[in-house]
């Protein structure tokens, strides 16, 4: 069965000699961390200074106020949650008991209740607390007429451990398995808005803000990382230069674990074999689980989204983040002698 192509808000569609799967990119990453771990604000007004020098490589259409995307991912910012959650009359779990998340919604006031009816149903579902809605605090007036003709609603949401959970890592793994069961139902909704709904985010450790902005563009969009109360002893940024797929709100990076820039020449290939590989699949953390969280890629995301996706599964089913990553780009072994068998295999 062919599996339906996912499309974001503003992407062009194939037509005549042009596919949108042959473009290329050129992107600016930066990252920025306090190698104690000490959390601070100035980590976050370094990681901003860094993105906006990388300005120069990212791209913007026909208006230059229109960016093809940037970001910034951060340790998530519990004092900062904490005093704008109490505020709501939200009462958050101690941190690592929760989980928050970057949402992006229709519009459309009916549509948009209705996607959010049908995630707080997930999270229940789950066996999680659904705790709460935010609204995120938005500046868009800088931004170009097609950034914002595509410019979803903004929310975060806050899901708190339910009595099963056992630690931070099975956490993590429930709110896997319900961004990725909201994302696999959404793509069935028969409503207009569809393409305007995505998770950027949903974890335990980390929160992200991006659009489709440019690097200049991010802190004035979200007020948010004005604030001295988010702190974090990482960050992570990126300015996007988008050519392989157009720029979107939801194709804007960081994605969950990655920040990338450059191309993946095997990208179909791969796509292929890990589709082959899933009916073989098989998880002693996610067990029944498991089938809410395939397929482990979709048609319509950009090589990195794809890659992104990927390494996610393999460490929700207990890989290392490094042994993960080395499955993913193996290190040359072919006529490297002295490898062992088991780090050949």
């Amino acid at each position: 069965m062919q599996r339906e192509r996912v499309r974001f808000a503003g992407q062009m569609e194939a037509q005549g000699l042009y596919d949108p799967s042959h473009e290329h990119d050129a992107c600016g990453v930066g990252f920025v961390v306090d190698i104690q771990g000490r959390k601070s604000h100035a980590i976050v007004r370094q990681a901003l200074s860094v993105l906006i020098n990388l300005l120069h490589r990212g791209a913007c259409g026909c208006e230059p106020n229109t960016g093809d995307g940037a970001g910034i991912l951060l340790q998530m910012p519990d004092r900062f949650l904490r005093r704008e959650c109490e505020a709501l009359g939200i009462t958050l779990p101690s941190a690592g008991q929760y989980g928050a998340g970057l949402v992006f919604l229709p519009r459309d006031p009916i549509q948009r209740d209705k996607v959010q009816a049908l995630i707080q149903t997930i999270v229940a579902d789950e066996g999680q607390r659904f705790l709460g809605w935010r609204d995120v605090p938005t500046q868009d007036k800088a931004l170009g007429a097609t950034a914002l003709s595509v410019e979803p609603v903004i929310r975060q949401m806050f899901v708190g451990a339910g009595p099963g959970v056992r630690d931070q890592a099975h956490l993590e793994r429930k709110l896997y398995v319900i961004r990725r069961s909201i994302e696999n139902t959404v793509e069935s909704l028969d409503i207009p808005e569809r393409k305007f709904c995505y998770l950027p985010s949903l974890s335990s450790r980390t929160l992200i803000y991006k659009g489709m902005l440019s690097a200049d563009q991010i802190e004035g969009m979200f007020p948010d990382l004005a604030s001295p109360d988010v702190e974090s002893a990482l960050a992570l940024v990126h300015q996007r230069f988008s050519t392989n797929t157009f720029p979107s709100w939801p194709l804007a990076h960081p994605y969950r674990y990655i920040a990338h820039n450059g191309e993946i020449n095997t990208l179909r290939g791969n796509i292929n074999w890990m589709r082959a590989r899933e009916a073989l699949c098989q998880s002693d953390l996610l067990g029944d689980d498991l089938r809410n969280v395939l397929p482990v890629t979709r048609e319509g995301l950009s090589d990195s989204a794809t890659f992104d996706n990927v390494l996610e599964f393999l460490v929700m089913n207990g890989r290392s983040l490094p042994h993960a990553i080395l499955m993913m780009i193996p290190e040359p072994w072919q006529h490297h002698e002295s490898m062992s068998p088991e780090r050949r295999a």
